[in-house]
């Protein structure tokens, strides 16, 4: 984005004096045709590494925090309160479940929505989660819902299941299966190799299959990768599902990427997370 001032159509602020309403002679030729300042605010990101549940090392959270904008000056005087016109309230949408009881999860990035249980708890639309992979790529999860949240007392933050939006480019991969299958792998070096010092977990891809979704207008493509750590971590399970339902392109033409809600559960636990429960959860995902 290029910075307000700098041509000949746009305001400039003139310096005079305020009893005869000529320039002031102290005035610069330079000084005349600096270009308004910019005031901007600020995003602020942050990102907390903390200890590793669900066998993870590297959990980064990144909270983005409120939003850029440019204001310039104008020389025309302020208009009166009689000429101010505020505009209505625009109140924001309810999105209602599509499964009753269970509770619509939004995404700032994503313009798709997907039901998580009851008793899953959802973080708010701007949240990120991401692992970043030994080698120092960051994968993200964006409209997160996680099931047992902090039940571990040795981590900082934990869970036993964890549900997102990601996205995988539509070059890197040659259709939904696929999309599906690279993406459970990526997060499973992500989520688990690096506690291994480098080492690749052990993983087992299952079959891809069709999930019905988008209320009967597009069929989605969901593989499960089952993930054993490579080493201990706090409150371990003995595996790892990472389920990816990756969407048709066609559900959000143009995007060049596939989108993919993208959901990691402990095995091998009391109350772990059945698959069917994950699919129900991929048949929920629709058009924000």
């Amino acid at each position: 984005m290029t910075g307000p001032g700098g041509r000949s159509d746009e305001p400039r602020t003139w310096f005079v004096d305020p009893l005869t309403g000529q320039p002031l002679e102290t005035e610069t030729e330079a000084e005349r045709t600096l270009p308004i300042p910019v005031v901007r605010d600020t995003v602020t990101r942050r990102r907390l590494r903390l200890r590793p549940t669900l066998g993870v090392l590297g959990l980064v959270i990144v909270l983005v925090v409120g939003t850029t904008a440019t204001y310039q000056a104008r020389t025309a005087p302020p208009p009166s309160a009689q000429d101010l016109v505020l505009p209505d309230p625009v109140m924001p949408t309810r999105i209602e479940p599509v499964i009753a009881g269970w509770q619509p999860v939004q995404s700032d990035d994503h313009p798709l929505v997907f039901d998580a249980p009851p008793d899953w708890n959802l973080e708010e639309p701007d949240v990120a989660i991401g692992y970043e992979t030994p080698a120092g790529e960051l994968v993200t999860l964006q409209g997160v819902a996680r099931y047992h949240r902090d039940f571990c007392p040795g981590s900082d933050l934990s869970a036993r299941a964890m549900a997102g939006f990601t996205t995988i480019d539509e070059g890197e991969v040659g259709g939904t299966a696929q999309a599906a299958e690279e993406t459970t792998l990526r997060w499973a070096e992500a989520a688990y190799g690096s506690l291994g010092e480098g080492q690749h977990p052990k993983t087992e891809i299952g079959k891809a299959g069709p999930v019905t979704m988008l209320g009967g207008g597009a069929t989605a493509t969901a593989v499960t990768t089952t993930v054993v750590p490579t080493a201990d971590a706090p409150c371990p399970a003995p595996s790892v599902a990472i389920t990816a339902i990756a969407l048709p392109l066609r559900a959000l033409p143009g995007s060049g990427r596939y989108h993919v809600l993208l959901v990691l559960a402990d095995q091998g636990i009391p109350d772990a997370v059945a698959r069917d429960i994950v699919l129900k959860m991929g048949a929920t995902i629709r058009r924000e």
